[in-house]
């Protein structure tokens, strides 16, 4: 059964990406072509600027983390579901949010 809404959500985004962008074709032609132009450009950013912000990301939760006292996500796990404690994973969360915030304005491609 878990596997059925798996496949039926995958095919509803498929189909929602498929529909957008027939619309979006037929809507605005000559924007369509230069924005899949420009594709290889984007994805090639994306390729490029990923991994930074990986890794900055990971470093930022990973010290808000330490200097919380959490030693590994498990901690976090254990502290938030078996102790009813939502507070570490917020912080988690937010953590991550808050640097992929911040390096979108400190990173400029």
């Amino acid at each position: 059964m878990k596997n059925r809404t798996l496949l039926t959500g995958i095919v509803a985004l498929a189909a929602a990406l498929i529909i957008g962008q027939v619309l979006a074709f037929f809507i605005a032609p000559a924007s369509w072509k230069v924005f899949v132009e420009r594709l290889p450009v984007i994805l090639s950013q994306i390729a490029f600027w990923g991994p930074i912000c990986a890794i900055f990301s990971a470093g930022f939760v990973f010290l808000t983390l330490r200097l919380l006292g959490f030693g590994s996500l498990e901690e976090i796990r254990q502290e938030s579901v078996e102790q009813n404690n939502p507070t570490p994973a917020i912080i988690f969360a937010g953590t991550l949010i808050a640097s992929i915030l911040f390096l979108t304005l400190v990173i400029r491609p």
